[in-house]
């Protein structure tokens, strides 16, 4: 069996090897000679936005929120043994995540890995779900949910998301709602299960020292029948999301140590402009030369007691929606609020400097090519990279095909110095 194509970067020196299988399933095989640890993900194109859809000759569908980290969950449930134990008799760690998008399965070892690739498909292809196992679940998500309502972090994140976005399902936490999770059913699971997780929607990656062709025969003759067969197609349906912000400030009141804030500033979705890899490398440079370590921002409001090492940033640019977060634990939340407030305004006036985009642009761009040293640093990236729709390759790329000029673009089209919100969480007298 032959691969389609290969992907290679000339900066890191790494090719990866892509095949669409008859199924329609894609395969990527990045070998790493000299590894001993190998890495495999097996990943659907279905996260925790998805919960409006259509299907194709059928009404439109909504699902409760946090469904599809339901089925993450019921995908470990086994009668017989747990997918766990299975895993670690061979020396292997398995584990799963959903995120906004996607839905992640993954198991590395440095032995028996044919046995924890067969074990993987297996585990994703013919789980079980029955109404006992629903109802159990829903004991353990709720309980999850319950204990991070009052964790700190989580009471900023999530108001300042219902903040910035009024209705867009961003502004939803992943795991969904107390409610939202008491509503799910086993045939919504199952609905769910059969039309995210086919072949057309999903991909299998393997990182390691593997013989590429021998792996791809594996994962092809791993696949189910039933699986290859399955050829739903689910259009996911987004809201009309208004530019503006939903709701200018949030002050939270509990009794914590320290006041925290963050400021979300919310931009139009980038997510289909053909540049778009190359303005979230600006945006990452710009962000950094603002509000880094090594930032006159970060000096001052360091020196005067406002922040502390924690202070950071964050962008985030998927479907439909696009942000930058700014914030840390402080003193003073209106004082830190103007001063970054101020900063952002100030660049958007007068640029950055030229020298400093030079070297940042410089300091990024080792720092991507030094974590391919690092083979789970590579298959955790390259995995989300690609499952975004993106490509990891063409990023460090970008870091050498971006100039001052395009910087400044980039930035100016993205921020609106006025369109952001204020979550704040202070201390209770």
């Amino acid at each position: 069996m032959q691969f389609d194509r290969t992907f290679y970067s000339d900066y890191i020196r790494e090719t990866v090897y892509y095949k669409k299988l008859n199924s329609g399933l894609d395969v990527y095989i990045l070998p790493k000679k000299s590894f001993a640890k190998k890495y495999a993900f097996f990943a659907t194109r279905y996260g925790g936005l998805d919960n409006h859809f259509r299907i194709e000759g059928r009404d439109d569908i909504k699902m409760p929120l946090g469904i599809a980290h339901f089925l993450e969950h019921q995908v470990f449930e086994e009668e017989d043994e747990s997918n766990f134990e299975r895993f670690e008799k061979i020396g292997a760690n398995v584990n799963a995540y959903t995120s906004y998008g996607t839905t992640v399965y993954h198991f590395d070892t440095v032995d028996a890995f044919d046995d924890g690739l067969k074990y993987l498909m297996d585990m994703v292809q013919n789980t079980a779900i029955s109404d006992s196992s629903v109802e159990k679940e829903k004991k353990v998500i709720e309980q999850e949910i319950r204990m991070y309502y009052d964790e700190p972090e989580w009471l900023l994140s999530s108001g300042l998301m219902k903040s910035l976005y009024h209705k867009h399902p961003i502004r939803e936490d992943i795991a969904g709602s107390v409610e939202s999770v008491q509503s799910i059913t086993r045939e919504a699971v199952l609905d769910c299960y059969r039309y995210f997780y086919n072949p057309d929607n999903m991909a299998l990656f393997v990182y390691g020292d593997v013989d590429s062709e021998k792996i791809l025969e594996q994962i092809d003759s791993y696949q189910t029948d039933a699986f290859k067969s399955n050829r739903f197609s689910p259009k996911i349906l987004l809201p009309e999301e208004p530019y503006a912000v939903a709701q200018k400030r949030l002050m939270i009141e509990r009794p914590i140590g320290k006041d925290q804030m963050l400021i979300g500033f919310k931009s139009k979705p980038m997510d289909h402009l053909p540049d778009r890899e190359l303005r979230m490398v600006a945006l990452r440079v710009a962000n950094d030369m603002m509000f880094g370590r090594s930032s006159d921002h970060f000096d001052r409001c360091y020196s005067k007691g406002l922040i502390n090492d924690g202070f950071d940033f964050e962008l985030q640019a998927q479907k439909g929606y696009a942000y930058v977060l700014v914030g840390n634990e402080t003193e003073d939340v209106e004082q830190l609020y103007a001063e970054t407030i101020e900063t952002l305004r100030r660049h958007l006036k007068d640029g950055f400097d030229k020298t400093a985009f030079l070297r940042m642009k410089k300091k990024l761009l080792g720092r991507m090519i030094t974590s391919f040293n690092a083979l789970q640093s590579i298959a955790n990236n390259y995995t989300y990279s690609m499952m975004r729709g993106t490509d990891l390759f063409e990023q460090v790329a970008a870091y050498n095909t971006l100039t001052y000029e395009m910087l400044h673009t980039a930035v100016r089209d993205f921020y609106d110095a006025d369109n952001h919100s204020l979550s704040a969480l202070v201390n209770k007298k």
